[in-house]
């Protein structure tokens, strides 16, 4: 369960740079020296604890790219080191540095498990590593020196899981119960609600339609990717009208048609569903202890229409769903009842999870991830790219990632090799996909450019 990405910098980066800025700056990252301690019978949810025996040198390593070394071979590196989970006993994350590019750059692969992001607030990560300026990326002493607290012991642990267990709790029934009685929503929330819930239990009572990447998972993971001009993915959405997240559901939907229909499966009127997580942005409530992470975000389950073969009515089906889901409050539904887990067993919930999932809510997922339009620098570095990438669970074997910066739209594609056997072919759908999509926007503008440039003919609109 742990997402990341793979980021290219200008020259080479060596691991003493990389260490050297990380350890300044950890006076601002300090959940990055903590790891998840589980409570005696996981009767509570784990907290963050500081690792006495954090090694900042196991956290960051470096292989040398076997020749070529090119994008095929770097994504077969990846592949292999994000396949592996992160080590429970210590702080979730790693970076790895690739070397041996022929052009001399370095690539980064970052792994963060996704209980350290709360979502889609990974960001800040990246900002507080890298600078907007090549000159403010060089080391500075670490404010004070680091002395790591005790973790509890096993008595201490079980009387502080009870506590923080009853008062999470508590907390819930309060905020819901007062809920109702805060004017404007005393007496409409509850209806907007059971309105909201009518409407998407249908979704979650129909099984999503059977694909070749929707199956018993292997233990095997490919990455790929492929880049876009972010203004490009504008000029498209300003031309045939929407959202740069429609125009990005309408590459997917077209990318997902075009590799079905390769393979000799059959696309007409097919629908699928795409999970796509959203920030709700919402106020998080008070904690006494604040060391458990805060859940931000919700899910939309979202109608993807592979079976469109026009770009233009593709998109404009996808604006108009994604419209009526917002309106409809979806994802807030779906946090709610998300927020019913507190009233389960964090137990129950553990050996939930680790239950084999018989069926999936979704055939793929989407996730976003805006940055900065401007570039960033990693001690000196320039960050040239950035290509997401996400987990695969619950018999979904296909997950998009989908990140802006530096007036370049990416989307980084993991996937299981097992069920997608080339995944390169894969990116080469999504690619054609955005061609077309370019391209009818394109002719859309000139025609209409044609008609309004068209002089008026007064005598026929006099008669």
């Amino acid at each position: 369960m742990h997402i990341g990405g793979c980021s290219l910098y200008a020259g080479p980066l060596s691991k003493d740079e990389l260490c050297s800025l990380i350890g300044s700056r950890f006076d601002r990252l300090p959940q990055y020296r903590q790891k998840a301690v589980f409570a005696p019978l996981n009767i509570a949810h784990p907290t963050w604890e500081d690792d006495p025996d954090f090694d900042l040198d196991y956290h960051v390593d470096e292989v040398t790219l076997p020749p070529p070394a090119d994008d095929r071979v770097i994504s077969q590196v990846c592949s292999q080191l994000f396949s592996a989970p992160l080590d429970r006993n210590r702080p979730l994350w790693k970076l790895t540095l690739l070397h041996g590019r022929p052009d001399g750059d370095t690539m980064v692969l970052a792994r963060v498990h996704q209980a350290m992001l709360e979502g889609v607030s990974g960001i800040d990560l990246m900002l507080v590593l890298h600078d907007l300026k090549p000159e403010s990326g060089h080391s500075s002493p670490p404010r004070a020196l680091w002395e790591p607290e005790a973790i509890p012991d096993a008595v201490t642990l079980m009387q502080e899981a009870v506590r923080d267990r009853m008062t999470e709790v508590v907390e819930w029934w309060a905020d819901q119960s007062f809920q109702v009685l805060r004017s404007p929503f005393h007496g409409a929330r509850p209806a907007r609600l059971s309105n909201a819930l009518m409407s998407v239990m249908p979704t979650l009572m129909q099984p999503v339609p059977r694909t070749p990447f929707n199956a018993a998972l292997s233990g095997q993971r490919q990455l790929t990717w492929l880049e876009f001009s972010f203004a490009e993915a504008r000029f498209i959405r300003s031309v045939l009208r929407g959202t740069v997240n429609d125009v990005v559901l309408a590459i997917i939907a077209g990318g997902i048609g075009r590799y079905l229909r390769a393979k000799g499966h059959k696309t007409d009127g097919l629908e699928l569903r795409v999970a796509s997580p959203v920030n709700l942005k919402r106020h998080e409530p008070r904690r006494r202890r604040g060391r458990r992470p805060t859940d931000r975000t919700a899910t939309m389950l979202i109608p993807l229409y592979v079976g469109i073969t026009d770009p233009i009515l593709r998109l404009s089906a996808q604006k108009a769903t994604v419209e009526e889901l917002y309106e409809q409050d979806q994802a807030g539904v779906f946090h709610t009842l998300q927020s019913l887990a507190i009233c389960i067993p964090p137990a129950w919930q553990a050996l939930a999870g680790q239950a084999p999932s018989m069926s999936a809510l979704a055939n793929t997922v989407v996730m976003n991830i805006p940055g900065p339009q401007v570039p960033l620098y990693l001690a000196g570095h320039k960050r040239q790219a950035f290509f997401p990438m996400g987990p695969l669970a619950a018999r979904v074997g296909l997950f998009h990632a989908v990140a802006s910066y530096n007036k370049k739209l990416s989307i980084g594609v993991t996937l299981d090799p097992q069920l997608i056997p080339d995944g390169w072919e894969y990116a080469d759908c999504l690619k054609a996909s955005f061609l077309e999509l370019r391209e009818a926007a394109e002719r859309f503008s000139k025609r209409s450019a044609r008609a309004d440039a068209r002089p008026t003919d007064t005598r026929t609109s006099a008669a």
